[in-house]
This record gives C-alpha cells, structure tokens and sequence, in this order.
C-alpha cells in the first residue's frame, strides 16, 4: 500500500514541502474562516464585534482573509496597527490595548485619532497632557478613551493575570483607582466609554471567563458614557486533538445574556467585545520540517529535525510536555502504525532545544516530512532564527489555492 499523505483540501502537504524545501509553515486559510464564523456565531447578542489580536499571527494573507470575514483586529503596538492600516482596516475596526506605550507612540495614536485602551492612571494622565496640547494648535482630537481593568484573583477566583508571573501581576488599571481615572477624565474633558479585561493565556474552561466577564459587568457599571465591554482573550486551543475543546457555544449563551440584561440596565445598546487569537488561528497551521538524522542513544531514540527553538519557540519557552505540547505526525506515513517511542529534537547545539518527547510514531526515516500541529498562532511570529537557523517559507491555502506569503531563504 502506498504510503498516505497529509493534506489540506486537495494540497498534498508532503509535495508542498519538497517543491518549496524545509522547515514550512502552512495556513488553511478555509479553517481560519470556518473559526472566525464559529465564534461569531455563538453570540446571540446582536452588537458583537470579533478583535482578532494580530500578535498570534501577523501575517499579510491572514489579516486580509480576516478583512474580508468581517473582522475587527486588536493590535498591541504602533507598529501593528500601521499593519492593520496597510491592510485596509479603518480606525473604527482596530482596537488598541497597550502597555508602557512612549510618548511618541502615544502621540501618534493621537494625531491618528486612535481609540486607546489605557493601562494605567500615568498613561491616561500622559494622553491628556498629548490632547491638550494639539487642542491648543488646534488640531482635531479623539477625546474618548478605554481604560484596561486590572484582573486579580479576588475578582475572578483561581487565575491570576499573566500567571505564573502572579504576585506581580502588572497589567491594568485596579479598581480602587477608578475614582482617580474619571477625575483626570474630567480634567482632560475625555470620555471612558469602554472596560477592557485579560485573564490568563490559553484557558479551555469556561468557569475563569465568566467569573471575569461577571467582574467586568461590575466594574463597567461605574462609567455612565460607557460604549462597549471588551471581555478580552486567553481563549484556550488544547493540546491534544482528543482534549475537550473551549465551548463557544456555551461561552456565547452566557456572555449574550449578561450583555442584554445589561444594555436593557442602562437603556442603550453597549458593544460586546472579544479577542480570539491563538484560538481563531492556532490549529489552521502547520509547521512542516524534515528528518535530517535518526540517532541512537542506548535506551531512546532521537529524531533530529531542519527547525528548533529558533524558528517554533513555543515547545521550548512552554515545556514540551506541559504547555508547549504539540501533537506530530509524520505527514508521508498517515497510514503506518505508530511502533517506535521517539524523542525529536532540533538540529542546534543548544541541549534543551527540543520539539516533542517520547512520541510514538511509525518508524521513522532520514527523509520524512514530520508535521507539527496547531502551530498556526505564536509560530513564525515568535522567530528569532537563533541560532542559525534557516527561515521558513509561509504558505496560505485558501480554496484549494496556494499562495506563498514569505519565501524561505537561507540566510
């Protein structure tokens, strides 16, 4: 029996990697799109908007594909949203959330007349000094702003912000300091028409986000202009194809309930906002590398690979057994029954630079095409090439259509 293939749609995967060469990443364009809708449509609410968060996967293809679906965007940086305007999106469908932005960066949102989500008292203290002077030159202003809520364990019971980096969570404005904010609101004459919340990363549970979305509803009830609630990110993709997937279905009953009897509270229809990032993109992509050793250790065999750290970071800042898992096939061998325990690892002299441990897998080839699965979101966006590595190619695969989106190279 001829040996059977990994494919998206009509791509032969395998193919792909030997006509464009190794390490590749490859977008289903056709899955992203299929996500973007899921998620969209779990919301009954009919005042919805999608912030797909650009930093789990900046590419041109996929921010355009996005464009087209309907997509709002939510960018961390000036430097994306110059992106997001270079792709086509209009000010009214980026959202920016920041942290310790500059003065210069401030004061070009500003001359752009971007809304910011502002993460401390001293930003917003920052923005309105910036307003207040281009006021003075007569210049046209935004003056409303969001202010993004610090999110802390009393608030939502077992996670934290940005764990496990908790007791030092950093990001946001507490709750305690409102007060503070709409007094400088005052003083600047802006409006804080949106609360903005993160949780934690990649939480499949549904409990952690609803306690948040509950403490957001709260906290909104404190701005009278308010416009729209952001309930954030940290949408979890599991590892594991057999792992419980985060319910979207159940996520969006929930937070269209509390949004309607919370709109009928303060008689006016208020924007419900949401950031998919790795969950909207992360298992729409695949990295393709190619087994350049088979080694023997004595007591486990080790599968040498053309990528690492370097170009797929994420198993080595994540642990490759915890948070950084990623499911392999050896995409030339679907049909072959898995026999042999494998360790793979990266063709780099760093000791902990490894993809996957102990992973069964058929025997394995000097040769073979090994994919590596969900690696569409915190990928090629994570590259550093460390340490020498060669870039990938980047193809999207879009209606059984291929487009190269970055070429590799060697470099």
């Amino acid at each position: 029996m001829a040996n059977k293939h990994l494919s998206i749609g009509k791509i032969d995967l395998v193919d792909l990697a030997r006509r464009y060469g190794t390490p590749l990443y490859v977008y289903d364009g056709d899955k992203i799109e299929r996500n973007y809708k899921e998620i969209y449509n779990s919301f009954s609410y009919e005042h919805k908007q999608i912030h797909y968060a650009v930093m789990a996967n900046n590419r041109e293809g996929i921010l355009k594909l996005l464009l087209k679906a309907g997509s709002y965007l939510q960018v961390n940086s000036l430097k994306e949203y110059l992106l997001a305007r270079k792709i086509g999106f209009p000010n009214k469908r980026i959202s920016v959330t920041t942290t310790n932005i500059s003065k210069e960066d401030m004061k070009r949102f500003v001359k752009n007349k971007v809304l910011l989500n502002l993460d401390s008292i001293e930003e917003i203290k920052k923005y309105g000094e910036i307003i207040e002077d281009f006021r003075k030159k007569g210049k046209e202003v935004n003056n409303k702003i969001g202010i993004r809520v610090f999110v802390h364990v009393k608030a939502t019971g077992k996670y934290v912000t940005n764990e496990p980096y908790a007791p030092k969570a950093r990001v946001g404005i507490k709750r305690q300091k409102f007060d503070l904010a709409k007094k400088l609101a005052r003083k600047y004459k802006l409006k804080i028409i949106g609360v903005h919340g993160y949780l934690a990363s990649n939480i499949v549970e549904l409990g952690p986000h609803i306690k948040l979305a509950k403490y957001l509803i709260r906290c909104a009830r404190e701005f009278p202009d308010l416009e729209y609630i952001n309930f954030g990110a940290g949408f979890g993709l599991p590892p594991k194809l057999e792992d419980k997937k985060f319910n979207w279905k159940a996520y969006g009953k929930e937070i269209s309930s509390l949004m309607r009897n919370f709109s009928k509270e303060n008689g006016k229809k208020v924007n419900l906002r949401i950031e998919p990032g790795r969950s909207l993109v992360g298992d729409a992509g695949i990295l393709l590398v190619k087994v350049t050793n088979v080694k023997d250790m004595d007591y486990w065999k080790e599968i040498g690979v053309d990528a690492g750290f370097g170009v797929f970071a994420r198993p080595y800042i994540y642990g490759w057994k915890k948070g950084g898992y990623h499911e392999i096939v050896v995409a030339n061998k679907l049909n072959k029954k898995p026999t042999e325990l494998y360790t793979i690892c990266a063709n780099s002299v760093l000791q902990g630079d490894y993809l996957a441990e102990d992973r069964k897998l058929p025997q394995i080839e000097e040769g073979d095409i090994l994919a590596i699965l969900n690696a569409g979101a915190y990928g090629s966006v994570m590259m550093s090439l460390f340490p020498g590595m060669r870039k990938p190619g980047e193809i999207l695969i879009y209606k059984n259509k291929i487009k190269l989106i970055e070429r590799k190279i060697i470099n």
